[in-house]
């Protein structure tokens, strides 16, 4: 019985070490040259038709009715939605609500009506699978960075890294698999390589 009891221990401790992703991530300083090399994806594409009217922002859904985002102009709630444009190649809208002190992304799936919010304007890579995105934190937050996969249509946050611990990230340029360039708030220049074990 003692044997047995030893023996589902290590199982279940191996299987929860297993389970416990491995990700490793490192901030580099590179050169201003370097940083320039990488070149901003362009990604986002204009819907003419769709616009704001009298505080709402209104995208149509395929056979659903359209999502709509309302402004609240309250002292108390105040927000308001941007659109930013279509996602080339994808289904994803891109909107961006804002308020008193805080600002997210939402990326609407416009065959399904998902909605993945994002912490801030993504960066894509040419593959415009892969993209980042940096927060821009309030007062008692940390900075973070979001990185994110599309794939088969639905969007995937890979994984959330700390901003550097000593610089404010105010820029990324680019963004392949495993690493991104990103501007600090003081004109200094950083690659931010990270690998996920379990990818």
């Amino acid at each position: 019985m003692k044997t047995l009891l030893t023996i589902s221990a290590l199982l279940i401790l191996t299987v929860s070490a297993t389970a416990q992703r491995q990700i490793s991530y490192a901030y580099t300083e590179i050169k201003k040259g370097q940083y320039n090399t990488c070149a901003r994806t362009s990604y986002l594409l204009k819907n003419a038709q769709i616009k704001k009217q009298s505080g709402k922002l209104s995208i149509p859904i395929a056979g659903r009715p359209a999502k709509v985002f309302k402004d609240d102009n309250s002292d108390e709630n105040f927000h308001e939605f941007d659109y930013m444009g279509e996602i080339k190649g994808t289904k994803l809208s891109l909107v961006k609500r804002t308020d008193y002190n805080h600002e997210e992304f939402y990326l609407l799936n416009r065959s399904t009506g998902a909605i993945d919010t994002l912490i801030g304007e993504p960066v894509f890579a040419q593959n415009m699978r892969d993209f980042a995105c940096i927060n821009n934190p309030g007062t008692d937050e940390e900075q973070q960075v979001q990185i994110c996969e599309i794939n088969k249509g639905a969007v995937n946050t890979r994984v959330y890294l700390k901003g550097k611990a000593d610089a404010f990230l105010e820029g990324i340029a680019c963004i392949k698999r495993n690493f991104l360039y990103a501007k600090d708030n003081q004109g200094s220049y950083w690659k931010l390589s990270f690998e996920i074990g379990d990818e």
